[in-house]
């Protein structure tokens, strides 16, 4: 998914938007939240609490950025060059022989416990007018301002540095430990040219990643939050910039059938082409089957091509669960016109999905999809705003790709919530309401078109019962009568 390993030709006539020359990261998604890449000899903190992947992300820019020239990294008072280079000769991008004479370590630890901060400065410089490399990384700058005896020392540390290295023509990146109130109030962060935070939350058991771009002179750059993972190629960044349309494509003159004939016939023919719909119901009630059957109804009955994106069950299991209503779903395989792609738990990254289901759709040419469930694709994402975004780039990725889907989705038990994050039925153009009921001695299901934008749609409760060919729907005649 990273063009991680790929150098990029730095345009000597400015930016892509006509700002300032970038040096790319190399980081493809990185680049494209900066519209780039950095500006050229700009200073540029990356901050983030430890373990949150800041001298990972530097060290595979300096990696990136070797070819004709040099990168200088600095190590402080937090680890050696040589304990670095170890942890880092793991990943990838690390290349052995760039190792000490491309990309150059020096400890400037000693120098800064010893001798002070003018004299650090002066050693830097000395190094920089020798070595005049592209980009110089200074890590962990944090523990120079923790060393500094006063505020206006650092400042003045600060603004001398940053200076003598512009003009040295030095991108320079100055790495530390900071927490959110320090970037608020730290004097580095005023004088520094951008800023790229780093942090990490856990969502239940899950460790979510985020890198966001707090400030970047004269760069329109992304400025929403972008998930991350650290991989063996280590940072991969996926963000959706350039890849979700600005205004999804309308077919709303088409219809897709679901293959069902009396939910047809609620629907007054069926779904909008390329409208998403969101079923949403308790455990049991049977969203994961029509999903499938919508799938199955649409490669046996109309010829057309659907993907099935699981977050919980594994593509064995639903085989044999669809094999119980003598669909063979197998067979619908082999012939190309259903793919499976699960994805267990653990390894679901939000922004990662986006993007690969974007391109699954579009080169098997799929019609129609199941997304099942939007629980667990979203269960890493904790803030309300953050999820409306993601399912709102979904929407559009399926809308732009004409493709029919069915987005499965749970209500916290014991809720009156139509969905599980009470976001989606806000973004997504239908919604399916199926839930159960006890009566006497038997449980009764039922199945709703709650809304379905641009239908006339039948209203209320309508039976529904799971038999042994799959969903039977049984439309209330005074409804399907109107």
């Amino acid at each position: 998914m990273n063009d991680a390993g790929r150098h990029h030709e730095l345009a000597a006539d400015g930016g892509d938007n006509g700002g300032p020359a970038r040096l790319p990261t190399g980081i493809a998604g990185l680049d494209a939240v900066l519209r780039g890449g950095i500006p050229q000899y700009a200073v540029v903190i990356v901050a983030g609490e430890p373990g949150s992947g800041k001298t990972i992300l530097t060290q595979q820019i300096l990696f990136n950025n070797v070819d004709g020239g040099r990168c200088v990294y600095m190590t402080t008072v937090s680890e050696s060059p040589m304990k670095v280079a170890r942890y880092q000769s793991q990943f990838t991008f690390f290349d052995p022989a760039k190792f000490g004479t491309s990309v150059i370590y020096m400890d400037i630890g000693q120098i800064i416990r010893t001798q002070g901060l003018r004299k650090s400065l002066d050693m830097i410089m000395d190094a920089m007018r020798d070595l005049q490399p592209t980009i110089v990384a200074i890590d962990s700058f944090k523990a120079i301002h923790d060393l500094s005896p006063s505020p206006l020392e650092m400042r003045s540390f600060i603004y001398d540095i940053s200076i003598e290295l512009a003009a040295m023509q030095t991108t320079s990146l100055l790495v530390g430990e900071y927490s959110a109130e320090d970037i608020a109030r730290q004097p580095e962060f005023a004088i520094a040219d951008g800023i790229i935070w780093l942090y990490s939350q856990m969502r239940e058991t899950q460790l979510a990643r985020f890198l966001r771009v707090l400030k970047m002179r004269g760069v329109d750059y992304v400025t929403a939050a972008q998930n991350f993972d650290i991989t063996l190629n280590g940072v991969e960044l996926f963000t959706l910039e350039g890849l979700v349309p600005a205004h999804a494509v309308s077919y709303r003159e088409e219809l897709t059938k679901t293959g069902l004939p009396e939910l047809d016939e609620i629907l007054r023919g069926g779904i909008p082409k390329g409208a998403p719909t969101l079923v949403t119901g308790g455990a049991g009630t049977g969203k994961t089957t029509l999903c499938m059957q919508f799938l199955y109804e649409g490669a046996t009955r109309y010829g057309e091509k659907g993907i099935y994106f699981s977050y919980e069950e594994p593509p064995d299991q639903i085989i044999a669960n669809a094999r119980g209503f003598d669909w063979d779903i197998k067979k619908l395989i082999d012939d190309d016109l259903l793919r499976i792609y699960q994805t267990p738990l653990p390894m679901i990254n939000p922004n990662e999905q986006m993007i690969f289901m974007r391109k699954a759709i579009r080169e098997f040419g799929a019609q129609r999809a199941a997304i099942d469930s939007l629980t667990m694709l979203m269960a890493r994402l904790g803030d309300p705003d953050m999820i409306r975004s993601h399912v709102y780039n979904m929407v559009a990725i399926l809308k732009e790709a004409g493709c029919t889907a069915l987005i499965t989705s749970d209500p916290p038990a014991g809720s009156a919530a139509i969905s599980r994050f009470g976001v989606e039925e806000s973004i997504i153009d239908g919604v399916i309401v199926v839930k159960t009921e006890r009566e006497k001695r038997a449980r009764a299901r039922y199945l709703e078109v709650y809304k379905m934008r641009g239908v006339n749609h039948a209203s209320g409760d309508n039976v529904m019962k799971i038999t042994r060919r799959g969903i039977q729907v049984y439309p209330r005649v005074e409804e399907v009568l109107e």
